[in-house]
């Protein structure tokens, strides 16, 4: 794996673009996907796995997972939904046209069992779909119940936790690995990705890790998975005060904005991003990762398209 760390070219960079945070819009803190079905605006709720109206509130019937997954996850094509999950070493898809009545969850991809899996990332590019998976050594189970008699297995594969993996498809059904030597990275604490795809280069999301136990979204763009560039602007942004307060004409229980305002944020985790009339919205977590409070989720819009906040990132 190489990485690029500094622009390649000589002369003047346009400068970050323009990203506002508009503050928490809604109450709990599990990882929201975005994604346009029929020309509304959705997201899925991976804690509640129900898809949501993002700017009406309108709730659909919640995904059917009787093997107990995490980390659920949304990509959207032809109007039809899939919503990818991790549980142990498995990924598992669950599929709806209607967003009423989903399919029984089924096994997509298996990694050896001494890997534990978190979230997962799905785009398409030029030849078919990739899926960017989050990987830690079994031994990294976070959940009482999780850990398993793979908690003892080493893992060589697995750097500073965590580690992005990547496999591909041609019809989001049958998924194959790449090579393991294609992750990224195994130098540094890389989480949550969110993936998208834009002229010739795959754009991930992750979050890394800052001293102090501070944490924010790094973007960085690979043609190959084996060459990666890191975004000049990084971090896309860090913990601040509009994290705290609600969105205008958002409600937030009295109880949980206290809650909030009363609690050291230091981490803006698990982003998603989506097109839509022509703005590029992005959503993430707040909190502390946990050691004080789990955070609620956030928003933070770009005036402009998905493709050029993607390519603004790298000139």
């Amino acid at each position: 794996m190489q990485e690029i760390r500094f622009p390649s070219q000589r002369g003047k960079l346009n400068g970050p673009p323009v990203i506002t945070k508009n503050g928490i819009i809604t109450s709990h803190g599990s990882e929201m996907s975005l994604f346009v079905y029929r020309g509304r605006l959705m997201y899925l709720d991976a804690g509640h796995c129900c898809v949501t109206d993002y700017f009406t509130g309108e709730a659909h019937a919640p995904v059917p997972d009787p093997m107990g997954t995490y980390f659920m996850q949304a990509f959207c094509e032809n109007d039809t939904v899939y919503a990818f999950a991790t549980k142990a070493n498995c990924v598992y898809r669950f599929v709806t046209e209607d967003l009423e009545h989903w399919s029984t969850g089924e096994v997509v991809l298996t990694f050896p069992d001494n890997f534990e899996l978190f979230n997962t990332a799905v785009c398409r590019g030029d030849h078919g779909y990739v899926m960017a998976i989050e990987c830690g050594a079994a031994s990294d189970a976070p959940h009482p119940g999780r850990e398993t008699e793979r908690v003892n297995k080493p893992n060589p594969w697995i750097g500073v936790k965590f580690t992005e993996f990547f496999a591909s498809s041609d019809d989001l059904l049958h998924w194959t690995l790449l090579p393991f030597e294609k992750s990224y990275t195994r130098e540094r604490y890389n989480a949550c990705p969110a993936l998208k795809y834009c002229e010739g280069y795959y754009y991930m999301f992750c979050l890394e890790a800052l001293p102090c136990y501070r944490f924010a979204p790094y973007v960085y763009r690979t043609a190959d998975f084996e060459t990666w560039e890191i975004g000049y602007y990084n971090p896309l942004f860090v913990p601040s005060r509009e994290d705290l307060f609600a969105k205008d004409g958002v409600v937030i229980d009295a109880e949980r904005l206290a809650e909030t305002t009363t609690n050291l944020n230091t981490n803006n985790s698990d982003l998603d991003i989506c097109e839509f009339d022509g703005k590029t919205y992005i959503v993430y977590c707040s909190g502390n990762q946990g050691v004080t409070w789990g955070g609620l989720n956030c928003e933070a819009v770009y005036d402009g398209e998905l493709s050029d906040f993607l390519k603004d990132q790298f000139r």
